[in-house]
């Protein structure tokens, strides 16, 4: 038999679909030859069969007769393979319908819809994100206030739906202790602010908030607040604090509802006497594993870490009629001596079983490395990545989303390279320009996990404009700008550090942080990104 010609054939090119997006169009391979026997199957089992397939080999099954292209052209099927490469976060950012999604009659040739979705999101065009909204703290529903801020913390809970946010840093050396919840399918952007019983964590800034199983619990959910500080000459903390749910009521359920939030300390314990617990730090990093809490990295005025420790929190023996739980800290044994260097500021971000480190500081030496160390192993080893693509700028203080098998960077600030993105910070002191990194940066970088490789970076569009500000430049500029709307530059969009990003419907969130302009920001951006 002679194979199919391969899905990424000869004729490709960026094309236009009928929403404006642009994509790279892969042409179909040419006809091979029918199967006799699955193409008397219903159309509806052939959909389900083909699902199961790669998209390269829905094209390829697509040339073998009339009926497998029919089901080729499935909006639904489409839906369903973009959706299998979003993983967990479809249901959040995918939205359910597209307003120009085609069904084929008789030997029409019509293209699905999802089927451009889904080449958009293999081979974006460049710039072909937007923001949708962009909304200020006092413009937002509140319920109570939502302080501009920045290095504040947020998980999500539930279904992924529901966010919570916890602490940061304000002006004049403000720093929080307040607890907002954002619910990600209400029509209206809403940050409501949440009372919690117990004595509340101390105000602090570049903790972590992580939402955690209890072992021995089945579906069970809480939040683990651990370290932080009020600045860096105040002091740091190793304190860990768990909110939960009243008995019988799930987290999610008591923040919706507003009631039945209680703030508990654990009783912590160290795993192996002779490793202890972590030390005091902030700009750690920490993912929910299993259920379990994974901690990388942070600093404080006498040590910057690279070392990594599992968290478990389950049930107490020694308490068996209280509701305090137990936490126990394990450090984690690596496999050999290989590991990133030293490091605060930078992110962490979950695919699989695999944690992967980007960026992130160590005093004035901001750094763009990859780092990956599967934890799904017996004896995990740190392995440096060298992927195709470029990187984006060193940098220190950004925020990253997983989207299936992608991650999504964005801000961030450091140290300007070649060909990089942003604006220098314009304050001539302050927060703005600590450590002398005062490059902040711009767009949107992802990394393909999956292709190894790192994408263009995205500039979002406003009113069908791209905005870019000095490319390792200190003068700004503008591209494809109308002039009359050469005011919208000065506001904060994209050049920010120490804010936190969230996926959201057809995109991403990102709210808050510390603007170039010097300014703490507590609006809530929305980029467009399906």
């Amino acid at each position: 038999m002679v194979p199919a010609p391969s899905f990424y054939g000869r004729g490709s090119g960026w094309r236009r679909s009928n929403s404006g997006r642009m994509y790279r169009h892969e042409p179909e391979p040419e006809p091979t030859g029918p199967s006799m026997l699955l193409e008397k199957l219903p159309a509806h089992v052939l959909r389900d069969v083909f699902g199961f397939l790669s998209a390269g080999d829905v094209a390829r099954a697509a040339c073998a007769c009339k009926t497998f292209k029919q089901v080729a052209r499935s909006e639904s099927l489409w839906r369903k393979l973009l959706s299998e490469k979003l993983g967990s976060q479809a249901s959040i950012v995918l939205p359910k319908t597209l307003p120009n999604e085609r069904y084929p009659h008789g030997d029409m040739v019509v293209e699905p819809a999802w089927k451009e979705m889904f080449q958009f999101w293999m081979n974006p065009g460049p710039n072909s994100y937007s923001w949708m909204e962009h909304a200020k703290g006092e413009e937002l529903e509140n319920r109570g206030k939502f302080a501009a801020r920045y290095l504040h913390r947020c998980t999500a809970i539930g279904d992924g739906n529901k966010i919570l946010l916890f602490g940061g840093q304000g002006s004049g050396a403000d720093f929080f202790n307040d607890l907002h919840l954002l619910d990600l399918r209400k029509k209206s952007l809403q940050l409501e602010q949440l009372d919690a019983a117990g004595d509340p964590p101390f105000p602090r800034c570049s903790g972590t908030l992580t939402a955690v199983s209890v072992t021995g619990i089945p579906g069970s959910e809480v939040v683990a607040l651990f370290g932080g500080s009020q600045g860096f000459f105040e002091g740091f903390s190793n304190s860990l604090c768990i909110l939960q749910g009243d008995e019988n009521v799930s987290i999610s359920d008591a923040a919706s509802q507003h009631k039945g939030l209680t703030w508990r300390e654990p009783l912590v314990v160290a795993a192996d006497p002779e490793d202890g617990v972590p030390d005091a730090r902030w700009g750690h990093s920490a993912v929910s594993w299993n259920g379990k809490l994974v901690l990388f990295g942070g600093s404080n005025t006498q040590h910057c870490f690279n070392d990594t420790w599992i968290l478990d929190v389950g049930l107490n023996p020694r308490e068996p009629e209280s509701r305090r739980l137990l936490a126990t800290w394990k450090k984690l044994k690596l496999g050999d001596d290989a590991r990133p260097p030293s490091r605060a500021g930078q992110t962490v971000s979950l695919v699989g079983d695999a944690l992967y480190v980007f960026g992130g500081c160590h005093i004035s030496d901001v750094f763009n490395d990859l780092w990956r160390l599967d934890l799904g192993v017996r004896a995990p080893t740190w392995e440096r990545l060298d992927v195709a693509g470029t990187p984006p700028a060193p940098r220190v203080g950004h925020a990253a989303v997983v989207l299936g098998d992608r991650i999504v960077f964005s801000g961030g600030r450091g140290s300007p390279t070649a060909g990089a993105s942003g604006t220098y910070a314009t304050a001539d002191q302050g927060l703005a320009t600590m450590q002398g990194l005062t490059f902040f940066e711009g767009g949107f970088a992802m990394l393909d996990i999956s292709r190894a490789t790192w994408m263009p970076i995205q500039h979002p569009n406003r009113n069908n404009h791209v905005y870019l500000r000095g490319e390792g430049e200190g003068d700004s500029m503008m591209r494809d700008v109308d002039m009359e709307d050469a005011a919208a530059e000065d506001e904060v969009w994209e050049h920010r550090t120490g804010h936190v990003m969230v996926p959201a419907k057809d995109g991403l969130l990102v709210i808050g942080g510390l603007a170039y302009n010097g300014e703490f920001q507590n609006d809530v951006q929305h980029i467009r990104v399906f």
